[in-house]
């Protein structure tokens, strides 16, 4: 399962020829599209085994009692979801268009990879802005 996190947009606005993973990743019938950040959640709960990717937009117009749940949310998330449960982080990118909120889920991530995990992060430069199969995309 791969999954796509975005209040609006749909896969081929940010995956497709130059930009994003490619077009190889363009169609939305290869993704579950999420909308909202308690969608992502029950999705988690449900079938994390099963993903093997997820793309982050950041800002999700998601609030909730005064808070807002944005990509960086699902991202903290996923980490204790990871830590609670054992798992390792699945391949994840982060194609919002937000310049401040891909940093924070990168470093989030990058960070968990490195200090949790133990993954070997050096390879991954600025422009990168994920992974996949353990390459930095």
């Amino acid at each position: 399962m791969i999954i796509f996190l975005d209040d609006i947009r749909v896969p081929s606005m940010s995956h497709n020829v130059g930009k994003g993973l490619g077009v190889d990743y363009s169609d939305k019938d290869k993704w579950v599209i999420v909308r909202d950040y308690f969608g992502f959640v029950d999705l988690i709960n449900k079938n994390f085994d099963e993903i093997n990717l997820i793309s982050f937009d950041h800002d999700l117009a998601c609030y909730k009692d005064g808070i807002e749940y944005t990509g960086k949310s699902a991202v903290d998330y996923i980490i204790n979801y990871c830590l609670d449960h054992n798992k390792e982080f699945p391949d994840w990118y982060a194609h919002t268009d937000n310049t401040s909120g891909k940093r924070n889920i990168i470093g989030a991530v990058l960070n968990y990879l490195d200090k949790v995990e133990g993954k070997d992060i050096s390879n991954f430069r600025d422009y990168n802005n994920g992974i996949l199969n353990n390459k930095p995309v």
